[in-house]
């Protein structure tokens, strides 16, 4: 099989999205293990230091995934119209923010287990500096969501309008676009309150499913348009 540019940026995207997906699964404090409100900042950071192997492993896991997405998504732009484009620009930008904010994870788990193996008021000093970071990473963690959420929405209300070149079916689009347009809502409904965080994980988990459902079939749509990026 010769390996196109819209095939590689389909590869990309689809495998990308998957291993983004598992490790965010795995996360510390934010995933499946020892999970907490994510406002609760020294919670999460001591989660992460407990976790310390899984910490540093996730960060590196999510990076290069992300690299891999960002190729996909970069190519899928070169070949969708202006409104598919806009909405493209907005799930880079959420993307590349939260690459940099796994970086800053990276560095966080470094200064919560300091803290933990200190004692006394060198362990606050430790645990003090972890928090202060994650309030960089609590900020960009807003931007970024918002961001690609709302890029994602208008990606597929674009794609809905007009499906060349991926050619999914319009009402598949608008359903997403829908659903990404809810899952902004409550996300932004439960970043004030932990109890609303908590009870709404379940929902905006299973809509964070459907976006990654979305996003694999985008990249498998992508591997089998030919090389000017039409099936």
């Amino acid at each position: 099989m010769r390996l196109t540019e819209a095939k590689l940026g389909g590869w990309s995207l689809l495998l990308g999205t998957l291993a983004v997906a598992v490790a965010y699964a795995l996360s510390p404090g934010r995933g499946a293990v020892d999970t907490v409100p994510s406002t609760s900042l020294t919670d999460l950071t001591l989660a992460m230091a407990r976790n310390q192997g899984l910490s540093y492993t996730v960060p590196i896991v999510i990076l290069v995934g992300g690299m891999l997405m960002l190729h996909g998504l970069l190519t899928l732009r070169r070949h969708a119209h202006p409104l598919a484009q806009l909405g493209l620009l907005g799930m880079v930008i959420g993307l590349v923010l939260q690459m940099v904010m796994r970086g800053l994870d990276y560095m966080i788990t470094g200064l919560g287990v300091a803290g933990l193996e200190s004692q006394g008021a060198r362990s606050e000093e430790w645990l003090q500096s972890a928090h202060e970071m994650q309030r960089l990473v609590f900020g960009l963690q807003f931007t970024s969501i918002v961001v690609g959420f709302t890029g994602a929405a208008i990606l597929a209300l674009a794609l809905a309008l007009r499906p060349e070149p991926l050619h999914l079916p319009p009402v598949l689009n608008g359903i997403v676009a829908a659903l990404a347009v809810a899952a902004l809502g409550l996300f932004i409904a439960a970043w004030h309150s932990n109890a609303l965080e908590l009870a709404l994980a379940p929902a905006f988990a299973a809509m964070s499913v459907g976006g990654i459902v979305y996003i694999s079939l985008l990249g498998w749509r992508l591997i089998k348009a030919g090389p000017d990026g039409a099936p």
